[in-house]
């Protein structure tokens, strides 16, 4: 479809609102992939395209955090690691997602972080005792099948991320979703570079959306380490519900979408 003003508006707009929760949350992007499949885009070129509004996001993101301090970037670098070798895997394996995978792979996703917020509240609001500088081994591995996930599908990733932060790092859920970003930022440059290179991006709506996402994603970030770890739940709470509504079209967003277009 071409690029034209009311669809480039609708670009900015959408990803204020994605770059919002993704930071806070994850799971912005059933929004993103609903928005470029309304556009008309095929799935393989949605998958890759989401990609830029991503990195972009997650670069305002890490920054921001940095600057409150609660960024552990080393660690988090480290954890980078096994996640972007994973996430190069899982790219090249993504030649072709279909809608059906990304709307039930999801769905598997929400119903395991909405199991994972409420069954030790506690653990979300400070850092746990076995917290460790160094990588362990069940770090690397966990982390190394996100970022093959995260390569493959990308959607629903953040979830991934905040349930092995707390659980298996042992961060709290505002510092998670610190190390989180930038976990993102990394293995999503080399997620970029493999689609770039198999020419599926369509990078004038990922810039665009990306624009947008920089706004929801500082906003996002101020208000989850003024509020802290309780704030940051009950907006995942939130964003689950929507998510899965907007997955089944309970909330037909495609349908409102191609109204305002």
């Amino acid at each position: 479809m071409t690029l034209t003003l009311p669809i480039a508006i609708l670009l900015v707009v959408s990803g204020l609102i994605v770059g919002f929760i993704n930071t806070l949350s994850a799971g912005g992007t059933a929004i993103s992939i609903s928005l470029y499949l309304t556009l008309g885009l095929p799935v393989d070129v949605v998958n890759a395209t989401n990609r830029v509004g991503v990195l972009i996001q997650s670069i305002s993101s890490a920054i921001t955090y940095h600057s409150k301090k609660v960024l552990d970037y080393k660690k988090a670098l480290l954890l980078a690691i096994p996640t972007t070798i994973g996430a190069f895997a899982g790219a090249n394996m993504a030649v072709q997602v279909t809608e059906t995978v990304i709307r039930y792979t999801l769905l598997g996703v929400l119903l395991m972080m909405t199991i994972f917020l409420f069954y030790n509240p506690k653990k979300l609001e400070t850092d746990s005792a076995g917290y460790t500088k160094g990588l362990t081994a069940k770090q690397i591995i966990i982390y190394l099948l996100i970022g093959f996930y995260g390569g493959f599908i990308q959607v629903g990733t953040g979830f991934f991320l905040i349930m092995a932060g707390v659980s298996c790092v042992g961060y709290n859920l505002v510092r998670t979703n610190a190390s989180k970003v930038f976990i993102m930022l990394i293995y999503t440059v080399v997620s970029i570079l493999v689609f770039a290179q198999k020419g599926i991006i369509r990078w004038d709506y990922g810039l665009l959306h990306g624009i947008g996402c920089v706004a929801g994603s500082v906003t996002g970030t101020l208000l989850g380490v003024k509020k802290g770890s309780g704030f940051v739940k009950w907006v995942s709470v939130g964003v689950i519900v929507l998510t899965i509504l907007i997955l089944f079209n309970i909330i037909d967003l495609k349908h409102l979408l191609n109204f305002m277009l």
